[in-house]
This record gives C-alpha cells, structure tokens and sequence, in this order.
C-alpha cells in the first residue's frame, strides 16, 4: 500500500548563512547533522523498504542515517532536486535584491535563469507517480520546494499561486493512499522528532 515520507534536509550551510541555495551544493551543519540523526531515530520503526534522495548533499548527508536506521540503501533521484533559481543561487537575500531590484515580481520562476515552473511541476509529478507505483512504504529526501511542489500535486493545487506551505528543516510529511487510491496528505511538517531544534528558513 502507497505510503510516502516527505523529509527535507536539515540545516544546511547555505540555510545557516541566509542563503538561496536552489542547486548550490552546501552540506549540512552540525546542527543538520542531529536534525538528521534525530530524523533516522523517529523513521527506525516506520516499515519503510526504499529511501530517495536528492543527490544534492544537503539531502543526501541527511539520507544516510536514515537509511542505516531502517537497514536499506539509499538510491538518488534527480527529480527530487531542488527548484533551480538561477542566477540568484548563491546570494544572500540582499545580496539578490540589490542585483535584481524587481526580485519579488520575478520570484521564483522569471528570475534569469531559472526553471520553468511547468518543467518543475512536471518532474515533481513523475517522481511522485514512480514513487506510488512501488506500492510500499517510500522515504523521499528533499527540499523545502520540492516538498511543497509533491504536495500542491496530491492536493491538485493550482501551482501558479504562491506556495501555501513552509517546511522546517528534517520536518517529516507524509502521503498515502485511501481506498479507494486517491493520494491523501496526512501529515506535514511534522516536528515532534526534533526536540526543539528547528529551523524553518526555506531557502531551499
């Protein structure tokens, strides 16, 4: 039976310095790392038979201790990385809007550079569809967009609009099926894991 558990990455470099990441290739901080350690603890016992990843590092290095807790490999999915921004990859807030002073009309998708929001929504769709035809217990490790993106597809959100969802750092949501088949959101961002050690900057 379909069942998937959305985690994003912990608390990456980029996240710490207030940056956008998008496929900037920053690892994890020492606080990621027990978000992440912290994550492979609460996932132990979830049944769980296949984890995916982000190749990126941040999701990766967070993938690894959840995978040894559940016994498995971890196996890297493409589509789960996260959106791309573009020339403002790399830059700090400011820093974006000094060199684009128009970055709120054109964030995310009309910055220079940056994918498509089809293209995104399109890769975000297959990587769900190819997780639901495993019928199983999945553990997908993402990004803050990406999650969000899996979500505004169960949901048949309209995906112009601006994202209805924040995720935290290692938050854990989670997608099954009813009866009947239809994808159904029943948890997000999900925390309880954490021991209070959140962080929720969504800078990808």
């Amino acid at each position: 039976m379909t069942r998937i558990l959305l985690v994003r990455h912990g608390q990456s470099e980029g996240n710490a310095g207030g940056i956008i990441q998008g496929r900037t290739d920053f690892g994890l901080t020492d606080l990621g790392h027990k978000q992440a350690r912290l994550t492979a603890g609460r996932l132990a016992g979830e049944g769980a038979v296949r984890i995916l990843s982000s190749p990126l590092k941040r999701a990766w290095q967070t993938a690894e201790p959840i995978a040894a807790a559940l016994g498995i490999t971890v196996e890297p999915d493409p589509d789960l990385q996260e959106f791309d921004v573009g020339e403002v990859s790399g830059l700090t807030g400011p820093q974006a809007r000094e060199r684009f002073p128009d970055l709120a009309k054109l964030w995310p998708h009309a910055l220079p550079g940056a994918e498509s929001r089809d293209a995104f929504h399109e890769r975000i769709r297959a990587a769900l569809e190819r997780m639901v035809a495993m019928d199983t217990t999945v553990v997908a490790v993402a990004h803050g967009g990406v999650v969000s993106g899996i979500c505004y597809a169960v949901l048949g959100l309209d995906t112009s609009r601006r994202s209805l969802f924040e995720t935290a750092n290692c938050a854990v949501s989670e997608i099954t099926a009813d009866r009947s088949g239809r994808l159904v959101l029943s948890r997000m961002n999900d925390t309880c894991h954490l021991e209070a050690l959140v962080t929720a900057a969504d800078r990808g």
